[in-house]
């Protein structure tokens, strides 16, 4: 084997241990969430060095990355899904191992090594593409860590292509020396190699399979509704109307809770969502109507479940349009009460709002909701989702979701 070949093979290498070791960071931050608490996330492209909370603004890549449906698979049947970085831990570490023994051995000229190596290259460069399309399709967000494994992959992919074209002078010299596998040889040992790849990129996730808990028996433990009955008929339909198929469920949200926005999108883009019908309790985080609050976490969330109230029917597109408009609504300082620039946004956008949002009539509508939130026992927080009356768990609301939700929709 040349000296060229053998420090393409160093290339290679290279590239393989970087893959290994972003993709095992990555890994590894998956797992921790397993417990179903947030933890520090490895979001950067010196992994290890630097630790990023999940609340950092430069963890926020990560996070987006970790919590979509694109960061694992089998949703439904394991918590959390089956990571893809689990795939990529395996075939860098054959990549790793092969490009290993090509530099000990002397013998990378082999076409089965070189083929081998490429073609995990190939699918290093294929799946790293797929994942940067959705991050800038999909995701509107890059995580550094899974950068670092696309620029392993390109390291990789720049190795093998050199080895690849610099063996084909080293296996005409091992040829005329004597060293030429007959055809056949060839064929087994490329057949040999690819088995190799197969089975070096399953074993990490079959191993995941074997050694991940069953997290069935947490799904139902954490509370029921005293009563599924609405007497004061406080709970707002939105959606699609319920059809014989869909299950009640029920969302208490605040217009103005940032979770809130996200859980009900993940929710909607859920599969599973066409199986639910969906009413809204609404439960203001603001001292201005809650008198369960002593403080506004959100100023300005009364206006705005007012108009929920008033809109009636249109009551999904008020909520809508609030979580579309949240970071407007926010306070611009402490000092700040947006509660009037809300109003005029509302009644600017609906006008048909404006003699109904300071009736008594309106005000009794909420303070029943915010009864029939402490006859139910409700925690003074939101989101919260109760399913045919049993509540989903806060920790199954992101990674969790499809686990809980399978379950708890008794599909599973």
């Amino acid at each position: 084997m040349s000296k060229k070949t053998y420090l393409f093979f160093v290339i290679a290498l290279v590239g393989a241990a970087l893959g290994l070791f972003y993709s095992g960071f990555s890994t590894s931050d998956f797992v921790a969430h397993l417990d179903r608490q947030l933890h520090p996330v490895s979001c950067s492209l010196l992994p290890g060095l630097t630790e990023t909370t999940m609340l950092e603004q430069g963890a926020e890549g990560c996070k987006v990355a970790m919590f979509s449906p694109y960061s694992s698979f089998w949703r439904d049947r394991y918590w959390g899904g089956v990571p893809w970085s689990l795939f990529a831990l395996g075939l860098f570490g054959f990549g790793l191992a092969l490009s290993l023994w090509g530099i000990a051995s002397r013998k990378g000229h082999h076409l089965a090594v070189n083929i081998g190596l490429l073609l995990a290259a190939i699918v290093a460069v294929a799946a790293s593409l797929a994942f940067f399309s959705i991050s800038v399709s999909k995701l509107h967000e890059f995580c550094k860590t899974c950068v670092g494994t696309y620029i392993a992959s390109g390291i990789l992919a720049l190795g093998a292509a050199l080895v690849f074209v610099s063996s084909i002078g080293d296996r005409r010299r091992a040829a005329a020396a004597g060293d030429k596998p007959t055809g056949v040889a060839n064929v087994i040992a490329i057949l040999v190699v690819l088995a190799e790849m197969g089975l070096a990129t399953l074993l990490p996730v079959a191993l995941y399979l074997n050694t991940v808990p069953d997290y069935g028996k947490y799904v139902a433990e954490c509370g029921t509704l005293k009563s599924k009955e609405d007497k004061n008929n406080v709970l707002i339909p939105i959606g699609k109307p319920a059809t014989q198929a869909g299950t009640e469920s029920i969302l208490v949200v605040d217009p103005l809770c940032p979770a809130c926005a996200a859980f009900h999108k993940r929710i909607q883009d859920a599969p599973f969502a066409s199986k639910m019908s969906f009413k809204v309790a609404i439960l203001p985080l603001d001292s201005d109507c809650n008198w369960m609050m002593t403080d506004s976490m959100h100023p300005g969330a009364c206006v705005l479940a007012k108009a929920m109230i008033c809109a009636k029917d249109k009551a999904g597109e008020i909520l809508d349009w609030s979580y579309a408009n949240q970071k407007d609504f926010r306070p611009k300082d402490k000092a700040d009460n947006p509660s009037a620039r809300i109003r005029e946004a509302v009644l600017k956008a609906y006008p048909q709002v404006k003699d109904c949002l300071d009736s008594p009539d309106t005000k009794i509508a909420l303070n029943k909701t915010l009864n029939w939130a402490v006859d139910q026992s409700l925690p003074v927080l939101t989101p919260q989702l109760y399913v045919n009356g049993a509540r989903l768990c806060d920790e199954d609301t992101d990674l969790g979701l499809d686990f809980a939700m399978t379950r708890l929709l008794g599909t599973k």
